[in-house]
């Protein structure tokens, strides 16, 4: 993993705290697709691409919650 995609990393860790800590954001995330997702991420000040979002999900280090 190149800087870059650390960088990436690290604000969407940033950001998955920051969501988990604000039921509001977390109902605004629920059912959206990956674009939808960054772009409300870019809104509140975060900076990741869909491709480190999806590398996430497919390595689970997110998932989505069963409904």
């Amino acid at each position: 993993m190149d800087s870059s995609e650390q960088d990436e990393q690290e604000q969407l860790e940033r950001f998955l705290e920051h969501a988990a800590a604000s039921e509001t954001l977390r109902t605004r995330l629920s059912g959206m697709d990956a674009y939808q997702v960054v772009a409300i991420a870019a809104e509140e000040g975060f900076a990741f691409g869909v491709t480190t979002l999806h590398r996430a999900v497919c390595t689970g280090y997110v998932m989505r919650r069963p409904r």
